[in-house]
């Protein structure tokens, strides 16, 4: 089998082509990259430096161009924007990048292109989880573009594809979770508002699996929710961060609105954007609700498959990898 995968040099993406070197159903795994150097030197350090067959192809979104490649089996596709500066830049990039690369595909491959549940937007008031029925409501232009990709895609007839709308990803590589373990090694640990959020998650680990699964058994669902078990708190979040550093220190709430200021100044203070990435004024959007949680149980019944990670030890091998990088 020959497998693609955008987004080698990011936490997602090197997940599932160090999975991919070690899979003896692989034949060839296929990286489309920006830097060929910054990939291999990234697998070198997971021990993966020697990949025989790994083909590296320089490319970048959203230019894509796949027609010298030759006929693939099957396509991941995680690349795309996460923190952007523009609406243009969201689009752009995850839904006319996405188009292009899957219509420059030879060989009529199954397809699985990350979305995510910011396309469906939060939960819906009153309810304990969103569905794939309820009306998709977007409060992002992260999540639009999402959605519009989506749709776009359905629209221009791209053979087989599935889109996996994830919720938060957790797992060694994952660099959103640096600040996290950085604040956890003082005393005061803040969080935005005073109600507690609640949220759905998978590991990286579970995302793999669950893209394999649904290669092999997906059947006719053709967009998902996936999620490791359990709902977990912002409070969870921090509390296992310390629980994992060995580190104790106070929980402390602060109004949501002193936020609004710090993710507009990220737009033009270097500074800021770089510590704290994911809070743009778009994606702080975002933050404001206080609930974020997705329905699995339609992958769970149409593949069988249910994620097993638990937050302590994901968060515990995300802390491993920091500490061997050297970030803290």
């Amino acid at each position: 089998m020959r497998l693609l995968v955008t987004g080698a040099t990011g936490f997602i993406g090197r997940t599932l082509v160090l999975r991919a070197l070690r899979d003896e159903r692989v034949a060839e795994v296929i990286a489309p990259v920006r830097s060929e150097d910054k990939l291999r030197a990234q697998l070198q350090r997971e021990g993966a430096g020697s990949a025989p067959k790994l083909t590296i192809v320089e490319a970048e979104a959203p230019h894509w161009d796949f027609r010298h490649v030759g006929p693939v089996d099957r396509v991941v596709h995680c690349a795309g924007v996460l923190f952007g500066r523009s609406r243009d830049e969201y689009f752009r990039v995850n839904v006319d990048g996405t188009l292009r690369l899957l219509a420059s595909l030879s060989g009529h491959p199954d397809a699985v292109v990350l979305s995510s549940q910011s396309a469906g937007g939060p939960t819906p008031e009153g309810h304990h989880a969103k569905k794939l029925d309820h009306p998709d409501r977007p409060i992002s232009w992260y999540g639009e573009s999402k959605l519009h990709m989506e749709r776009a895609v359905r629209e221009a007839g791209h053979g087989r594809v599935r889109f996996l709308r994830a919720p938060m990803v957790l797992g060694p590589g994952d660099q959103a979770t640096l600040p996290l373990f950085r604040m956890v090694r003082g005393k005061l640990w803040t969080k935005p508002g005073r109600e507690l959020k609640h949220f759905s998650w998978i590991s990286s680990g579970d995302l793999a699996d669950a893209i394999d699964v649904w290669f092999e058994r997906g059947g006719a669902l053709d967009v998902a929710h996936v999620t490791s078990p359990g709902t977990i708190t912002d409070a969870d979040l921090m509390l296992t961060a310390g629980k994992v550093s060995g580190r104790r220190g106070k929980l402390v709430s602060i109004p949501q609105i002193l936020l609004k200021p710090v993710a507009f100044a990220s737009k033009f203070i270097p500074a800021i954007g770089k510590s704290v990435p994911s809070l743009t004024a778009d994606r702080a959007r975002e933050i404001w609700p206080n609930r974020w949680v997705i329905d699995p149980d339609p992958f769970h019944e149409a593949t069988g498959w249910r994620g097993r990670a638990t937050l302590e030890d994901t968060l515990a091998r995300t802390l491993a990898w920091f500490q061997c990088e050297g970030l803290v």
